[in-house]
């Protein structure tokens, strides 16, 4: 069969019947075709949900380093509201004051900026050198304590403190000195021996 002309295309096609659509047609066809598409947000409604995200991102990262310093015990800082628990040593602050963990064997005491009182690990020798370095007023190895104590009273009159009470506390284990020390008048007599003996040896 020969290949049919444009002509006899155009009246091939002619024999169809055409469908013409009424307006109500045309109007649904066209509601149907707009319901499928996305609609469009405007950029200026993307910007309240971009912010919740943002700060919620930040909340979830301090959360997280709050976590992690916690967990891995790299925060040195203490709040003195309840025992502190190192690897060496516990003791109770009972709220006088925040603690400062420089090592695993040593900590200082603060209230505010102020410096009021640590405590380190000791040898024998090293509580002798330190008793040298004092203006010893009172010096006893008292009783009644969970550990043998040497305690000193020692007479500064500097600029951090009036006093100084020594607490030297003996390992049964390892023979190391527990020195505990408190600056009065920030810390009362009567608080620092409390606290002292909260203190719990942990080698």
């Amino acid at each position: 069969m020969p290949p049919l002309t444009n002509e006899e295309i155009v009246q091939e096609l002619s024999k169809f019947p055409r469908h013409k659509l009424n307006q109500a047609q045309k109007n649904g066809i066209a509601s149907s075709l707009s319901k499928s598409q996305p609609a469009r947000r405007p950029m200026g409604s993307l910007f309240p949900a971009m912010l919740n995200f943002l700060v919620v991102a930040v909340l979830i990262a301090g959360l997280s380093t709050l976590l992690i310093n916690f967990f891995s015990g790299s925060d040195p800082w203490h709040p003195g509201t309840e025992v502190y628990k190192g690897k060496k040593f516990s003791f109770d602050p009972m709220g006088v004051f925040a603690v400062k963990k420089l090592s695993n064997e040593e900590a200082e005491f603060y209230q505010g900026d102020k410096k009021v009182g640590g405590i380190e690990i000791l040898t024998e020798k090293g509580m002798h050198q330190n008793i040298q370095q004092q203006n010893v007023f009172e010096s006893a190895n008292l009783p009644g304590y969970r550990y043998h104590l040497h305690w000193t009273l020692d007479h500064q009159k500097t600029m951090e403190a009036s006093q100084i009470r020594h607490y030297f506390f003996l390992s049964e284990k390892s023979k190391l000195r527990y020195h505990v020390y408190f600056y009065t008048p920030y810390v009362e007599d009567l608080e620092s021996d409390a606290i002292a003996r909260t203190l719990r040896i942990r080698d």
